[in-house]
């Protein structure tokens, strides 16, 4: 406990962090954060739209040639409600989808999303990326600030004085084979 307490002491009060969020805790803030009906993350419509709505669920992430990768189970129609019966196209199926993380400000957002299906060939699914490419940098942004603030920021145990977060910016950003990994700078008030 001491030696925590003078490593905390010894840190500038304006410090850098690199925070790496391993794959495994990502997929749980995705899935916490954005997949938030019933498991679900609805680029379209509801659950209460029958006839016409689209949804993914089941994020896993990784990564893919330095670029973030997401699979997910895509299920989706687009059709009427005509006495009673939804009439036009469905289906569901597996997409992969590549894309670049970047941030503006604590914003964590998406771009040069590319998104295939996993097996799946025809119109409807090639219609289905091609919309998902263009709906998921708006659909998937994740605020990280506020977790990590509170984090930092949380009560322990025998610790016997309050840490304040300030500040908290990103420099950089990458993907490494294990982990998204962040430059934060951030200021470290101890009370």
């Amino acid at each position: 406990m001491k030696l925590l307490l003078f490593a905390c002491l010894a840190l500038p009060a304006a410090a850098q962090v690199e925070l790496h969020l391993t794959f495994g805790v990502l997929q749980k803030v995705v899935g916490a954060q954005v997949f938030t009906e019933d498991g679900r993350k609805y680029v379209k419509g509801s659950k209460d739209k029958r006839c016409s709505f689209a949804y993914l669920e089941n994020p896993r992430v990784g990564e893919a040639d330095g670029r973030l990768l997401v699979r997910a189970r895509f299920s989706g129609r687009s059709a009427l409600n005509v006495l009673g019966q939804c009439v036009g196209v469905g289906d569901s199926f597996d997409v992969v989808v590549r894309m670049t993380p970047y941030t503006d400000r604590s914003l964590l957002r998406l771009r040069d999303v590319e998104v295939t299906s996993d097996g799946k060939r025809g119109i409807y699914a090639r219609a289905v990326c091609k919309a998902l490419a263009e709906t998921i940098p708006r659909v998937l942004v994740y605020d990280f600030a506020p977790d990590f603030k509170r984090a930092l920021e949380a009560d322990q145990p025998g610790v016997p004085f309050k840490k304040s977060v300030d500040n908290l910016s990103v420099q950089s950003m990458s993907v490494s084979k294990e982990a998204l990994v962040l430059q934060l700078g951030l200021k470290l008030t101890l009370r």
